[in-house]
């Protein structure tokens, strides 16, 4: 199963496909990814640190260490999608909880740590 980039969005920079930051060099932001299985509708929440080289280099060892992140050269939203799409073609599991997982490892998943809840007998 191949997931799909279906939609994105950005509270800080709305609609982010064509916000052109001030300096391209130190960009930062959080960007949510919608991500499903290819043949099906629907999509699962991702959440990414997108961060520029500049502002990577500007982060503590431990900060950068601590995010899920894309970092790319030269900012620009071709490069963000290119490199969410290279991620999302290393992803090939038999199931989409198995898939999700897997992209876990790269992004927030909204249902990380999710516990059902079990009432009381």
């Amino acid at each position: 199963m191949n997931p799909l980039l279906k939609a994105q969005d950005c509270t800080d920079h709305d609609p982010i496909e064509t916000w052109e930051p001030v300096d391209p060099r130190y960009v930062d932001y959080q960007l949510c990814l919608h991500i499903g299985p290819a043949d099906q509708k629907g999509a699962d929440l991702f959440y990414v640190n997108v961060l520029s080289e500049g502002a990577a280099n500007r982060l503590g060892v431990q900060e950068l260490a601590s995010r899920k992140k894309i970092v790319v050269k030269d900012y620009s939203w071709g490069a963000v999608v290119h490199t969410v799409e290279d991620i999302l073609l290393q992803i090939n599991e038999p199931d989409w909880d198995q898939a999700a997982q897997k992209l876990s490892q790269f992004f927030d998943w909204e249902f990380d740590n999710y516990k059902p809840y079990e009432p009381r007998a």
